[in-house]
């Protein structure tokens, strides 16, 4: 072997030596680094009340008011509120009261109870209502009830979607011409008349019996007649309402007028309403009357023209007012008018 073998072969070694080490380092460098460790989930309050929503019936009638209660359970001493304005569309809150009850054990549960009611009918859904407390710290927080579904049903018996009926043909008239008939027997009438009169008029002492004529219809069965009529017309998408707010107002005004005696056409919403204020009193809801007089004012005077879907709603509601304001039968008058069965 040549001299020069054992040096050529401790040179290959250490290139091969100083590749390896330089090698290392590289690998190293590519490797992915560790995953950071996931944050820990902020701790539940201890404090937090514990809040529920329920309603008093799971389906009612467009303009029917809904009692929804709040409660909240918490701690002795934790200060749980309601906001003073509460958004629930498409829901409006008529009425709100609250109440508070120790349970004995620490705990106290305060109820929130609301008067609500809708005007579109359809399923509905209450949306979460917030709930605030004051925590530990001191800060205010805040706590959510469920939603709520609820089915509002309609009050026009009629088809869902009533269509206008189309024009009747012309009808033929037939008239006969009896003029002279006419003129025939009013003059042999006159002469009968007058010998009549001459013969019994010195000898009639008695006064004259006038039999009085049927009693005046209720305003009530006016009004839903005339309400059913300017249903069956129906409604139109894209077309202008408005002539359909005229009417449905002037029927509802007629009414009020004649259940409660005054002339009611000719007076403003404010006078109407100071009228069945003194008149009515406590008998009517005169809030949710003054908002839908106020509602129909908006849409003549304004120009506003509303969706079928919304004058549908203002029909069904005047329909509740009627319905609700009519006079009540006597509980003595209704014993009577019930069929009595014999023992015999």
């Amino acid at each position: 072997m040549s001299p020069r073998a054992p040096r050529f072969t401790l040179a290959f070694t250490a290139l091969l030596a100083l590749g390896l080490a330089l090698a290392t380092p590289a690998r190293a460098q590519t490797q992915p680094p560790a995953p950071a460790p996931a944050p820990a989930a902020a701790p539940a309050d201890p404090g937090a009340p514990t809040v529920a929503a329920r309603l008093d019936r799971n389906t009612a009638h467009v303009g029917d008011a809904i009692t929804l209660t709040v409660t909240a359970v918490a701690k002795k001493g934790v200060p749980v509120n309601l906001p003073n304005v509460v958004e629930l569309d498409p829901f409006s809150v008529l009425e709100r009261s609250e109440g508070e009850t120790d349970l004995g054990d620490g705990r106290v549960k305060r109820e929130f109870t609301l008067k609500i009611a809708a005007y579109e009918p359809g399923p509905q859904t209450v949306p979460a209502i917030e709930v605030t407390y004051v925590g530990a710290s001191g800060d205010v927080r805040q706590a959510h009830t469920q939603p709520i579904e609820i089915k509002i049903a309609s009050l026009i018996a009629n088809e869902p979607e009533p269509q206008l009926k189309e024009n009747a043909g012309p009808v033929v008239v037939l008239k006969q011409d009896l003029k002279l008939v006419y003129i025939a027997g009013g003059l042999l009438a006159a002469l009968i008349g007058a010998l009549v009169t001459w013969l019994i008029v010195r000898r009639l002492r008695q006064r004259v019996i006038v039999r009085p004529g049927p009693p005046p219809r209720p305003a009530h069965e006016i009004a839903l007649e005339r309400l059913d009529r300017l249903g069956s017309y129906g409604f139109l998408e894209n077309a202008d309402n408005r002539p359909f707010y005229f009417a449905v107002s002037e029927i509802i005004r007629d009414y009020l007028g004649g259940r409660f005696g005054f002339d009611s056409l000719e007076l403003t919403t404010d006078e109407l309403m100071a009228e069945l204020q003194r008149r009515a009193g406590r008998e009517l809801v005169l809030a949710e009357i003054g908002r839908w007089l106020q509602a129909c004012d908006l849409v003549k005077f304004a120009k506003i023209s509303p969706t079928a879907q919304e004058a549908r709603g203002t029909l069904e509601l005047a329909i509740r007012i009627v319905e609700s304001t009519r006079p009540r039968p006597e509980p003595q008058a209704a014993a009577m008018a019930q069929p009595q069965v014999s023992n015999g």
